[in-house]
């Protein structure tokens, strides 16, 4: 993925053509728009150097990116191409960086256009399928230079001398990675920079120009330290190894192979340990050590295996079969021509093409072994033998090629096959999951409306007549004054309590800070009504922006209603108070009064504890109650913020 700035991200996805436009449109976004690009950017920073933080930032792009517009959804889907190409791993790299290009596509972005095709390109580089990467490559190219972008155009030519130098065509790898250089003369802190200088190095050493090479792994070794990025520096230090190596400077390359072995296995990049004991093992056979040559292969093999890195097996397998060539260990020899042959098969499958590798090992194996069994005066007639078996295994080895590839096209068609039924199937749940949450919204929106415009009318029209009877016929009797009042009284409450519940109706959710509201009202008009008691109400800032449900809201609050009224009632309390915090992944709750209290052993809990207990068990909650005589009660609350 090419790095870009906020500005130029803001810049590519609303096409403004100049930096104060950029400026101006950028105060438009909303703030999670914002946001998202900020996380995206911090992505972008980490890229080779905290491969974990970019899947960090790609979790919360994602999080957040479900009511906004497309080239933001794909903006999540880069990070995560990008996160797993960091850990080699191919397969996810490529259905999200597909994802992304599906998107674009259709919002013809033509920034995120580019950085989806060179990702793609990216992965068809990694898995050996030249001809795609090429492909992918120059349209990424095409688009960057429509946009005069030199930084994306840069990136793309040092891909693109990579993907030469791996076909074996110097001439042209060479001719990309100074079109790259020159671009990036100026911006020589730019991973981008590093890529290039880093090919070059390896063009140098594979032409025996070992003093050039080093040169270069010097400079690309200074700028990875200012970026603090061991991934850029162990590739540096891995080239400066080999060079010193095959220059048989061995110290100093088995210096720089152990520093680069400590910079992978702090970055826990498995296949990356697994190749730098395969080229200790390498060097292991320059010194002539044999134990060593066995112990960093056994190492190197093992972690290869447990991660199914079939190139890095098969690097070591072919490295044993020269040892033991070399050491006259044709059985040996010929053991590890067969596992490199098991391993190929393997490799078949993920597209590496190194076939010719293959049938020349073998080859060379199977002649060598034939040698020694022949005696002198029967070289020609063993020779004809070794030419007819090796013409006999190359059909052979066509045909299980041809069959693999076969089987690999039926079952990968059938593979896509049962994802596209399985993703409409889940599209159609979905479907019909949203169809019946909004059947559900509805119903609850009219049940609100009736209770509202009927019920709330007609216990209105009661107070009113009530009041009417107690002052319009001067009733005398204080008994009947004292009747009507309480049911007007009665009357009004159950009107705040259907106001309540129609509050808790209307929504699904709704966030602390709702909660807060209602229940400072309800304090503040306790706080009228009782003027000889102190209220107290506090509640933790962290939670304001909380979402609940609709259930835990209204339980709660009735829960904390019923605690006031009953330390107001029965408790002759002079101070009442609520305090609302959070404590780690917990919402605690207590409602304290410095009453008469009462004795927790001998009291036969009432019906109004035991309803606020039924209440907060329902939303999963715990609730307990703590009295002492003469100093008061409190009652404690324990939500988990997941429950809520």
């Amino acid at each position: 993925m090419i790095k870009k700035t906020l500005l130029l991200v803001v810049l590519v996805l609303f096409s403004c053509k100049n930096d104060d436009a950029t400026i101006e449109q950028s105060s438009q976004f909303t703030k999670n728009q914002k946001q998202i690009i900020s996380w995206f950017n911090l992505a972008l920073a980490q890229r080779n150097i905290n491969h974990f933080l970019i899947e960090k930032y790609a979790d919360s792009i994602t999080k957040q990116v479900a009511n906004e517009s497309p080239n933001f959804k794909a903006l999540g889907l880069l990070c995560y191409g990008n996160y797993y190409n960091s850990i080699n791993n191919d397969s996810l790299s490529f259905k999200n960086y597909n994802e992304a290009l599906n998107i674009v596509r259709q919002t013809k972005n033509d920034s995120l256009l580019t950085s989806a095709y060179y990702g793609i390109g990216n992965y068809y580089k990694h898995t050996g399928d030249y001809p795609k990467s090429m492909e992918h490559f120059l349209t990424a190219l095409k688009l960057s230079e429509k946009r005069k972008d030199t930084m994306d155009m840069a990136v793309i030519y040092a891909n693109l001398g990579q993907l030469y130098l791996q076909k074996d065509d110097q001439k042209q790898a060479k001719h990309n990675l100074y079109l790259a250089k020159n671009l990036l003369d100026k911006k020589k802190h730019k991973p981008a920079y590093l890529i290039t200088i880093h090919t070059l190095a390896n063009l140098n050493g594979m032409n025996g120009n070992f003093t050039e090479a080093l040169k270069l792994d010097e400079e690309g070794l200074k700028i990875s330290n200012k970026l603090k990025s061991n991934d850029l520096k162990a590739t540096f230090l891995d080239n400066k190894a080999n060079c010193f190596m095959f220059s048989n400077q061995l110290d100093s390359a088995k210096y720089y192979f152990n520093e680069c072995l400590k910079l992978d296995l702090i970055g826990k990049n498995e296949k990356q340990i697994s190749d730098s004991y395969a080229n200790l093992a390498q060097l292991a056979v320059f010194y002539k050590n044999d134990a060593d040559v066995k112990s960093y292969t056994e190492k190197s093999i093992a972690i290869a295996q447990n991660v199914n890195y079939h190139p890095g097996i098969a690097k070591n397998y072919n490295l044993l079969i020269d040892f033991y060539k070399s050491k006259g260990d044709y059985k040996n020899a010929y053991e590890y021509s067969n596992k490199y042959q098991s391993v190929y098969k393997s490799l078949i499958n993920d597209r590496k093409e190194i076939a010719a590798a293959e049938f020349k090992t073998i080859y060379e194996t199977d002649k060598k072994e034939k040698e020694l069994l022949i005696s002198k005066n029967k070289i020609a007639e063993s020779e004809l033998q070794i030419k007819k078996k090796n013409t006999q295994f190359q059909i052979l080895a066509l045909v299980s090629l041809a069959l693999i590839v076969i089987g690999y096209l039926i079952y990968r068609q059938q593979k896509l096959k049962n994802k596209q039924q399985e993703q409409e199937f889940q599209l159609k749940s979905a479907i019909k999951e949203i169809e019946t949450q909004n059947k559900l919204h509805e119903q609850r929106l009219s049940i609100s409306r009736d209770l509202h415009d009927n019920i709330g009318a007609q216990l209105t029209f009661v107070i009113s007549s009530v009041d009417n009877l107690k002052f319009g016929n001067q009733i005398s009797d204080s008994k009947i004054v004292n009747q009507l009042t309480k049911i007007s009284d009665f009357t009004k409450s159950t009107i705040i309590e259907l106001r309540d519940t129609i509050w808790a109706m209307n929504s699904s959710e709704f966030s602390f800070e709702d909660l807060r509201s209602r229940i400072f009202n309800f304090i503040e008009k306790a706080k009228i009504a009782q003027e000889n008691i102190e209220f107290q109400f506090k509640i933790d800032e962290t939670l304001s922006a909380l979402k609940i449900s609709s259930l835990v809201g209204i339980n709660v609050y009735r829960t904390i209603q019923e605690a006031i009224n009953n330390a107001i009632k029965y408790s002759a309390a002079e101070k009442i108070s609520v305090n609302v915090a959070a404590i780690h992944d917990k919402i605690e709750i207590e409602i304290t009064d410095n009453g008469k209290g009462f004795d927790m052993e001998t009291i036969v809990l009432g019906n109004g504890i035991l309803n606020m207990k039924k209440r907060i068990e329902e939303i999963n909650g715990s609730f307990t109650v703590q009295s002492t005589l003469n100093k008061g009660t409190t009652i404690t609350i324990l939500l988990g913020k997941d429950e809520a």
